[in-house]
């Protein structure tokens, strides 16, 4: 009975291994959407790495099904009430591909803000938690935020929601009628830009 009650265990345990996400696929995933959040939202840089932390917290706690709008994720939205401005955050909630970034879909975590967003396009240099934060404030019983003050938001350039944003198809080079064209840069490109803003400011 004890080595069928081992068994189980291991068994769980790997079955949970198999979703979760590894420390580099979350650090990916939590760098998009943050950079998009950042683009709509104007994160000041103060905001943008905080945001940050709080999404790679979020996926990093992502096992199985139940953990896509479970406790994390009401967590998330908490710690994001302490970041973002009153307008920020009611302009965040109408953005289901933030409010809701993660779905569940042939046994894997999807997330939605890549069907409106080319994979491989960044609009802000990678924040300093890319490098260097590993998750830890999910382990905290209190707020990491709470009591900070944060830059102003930057002034937004994009479109109310639901009418901007890079759509499936559109040129992300060539001007044509219609197309809305948005400046970027690739992941390497935003990485390094990251390293460099990190490199000229002391105590980073």
């Amino acid at each position: 009975m004890k080595r069928f009650i081992l068994t189980m265990v291991a068994v769980l345990t790997l079955a949970s291994a198999a979703n979760a996400m590894s420390y580099k696929s979350a650090r990916d995933q939590a760098f998009f959407l943050t950079d998009k959040m950042a683009y709509e939202l104007g994160l000041s840089d103060d905001q943008y790495n905080a945001v940050y932390e709080i999404n790679m917290d979020y996926i990093m706690c992502l096992d199985v099904y139940d953990d896509i709008f479970g406790t994390f994720w009401t967590r998330r939205n908490n710690e994001l009430r302490y970041v973002l401005t009153a307008a920020q955050y009611q302009y965040y909630m109408q953005l289901e591909y933030f409010y809701r970034p993660v779905s569940w879909q042939n046994k894997k975590f999807v997330f939605s803000i890549y069907n409106r967003y080319p994979k491989d396009r960044f609009y802000r240099a990678a924040p300093p938690g890319y490098q260097v934060y590993k998750g830890s404030n999910r382990y905290f019983d209190h707020s990491a935020y709470n009591g900070r003050t944060f830059g102003a938001p930057t002034e937004k350039s994009q479109p109310k929601p639901g009418t901007g944003g890079m759509q499936p198809g559109m040129s992300t080079s060539k001007s044509q009628p219609g197309s809305r064209i948005m400046p970027g840069m690739t992941k390497k490109q935003a990485v390094n830009q990251g390293k460099q803003r990190m490199k000229s400011q002391p105590g980073r």
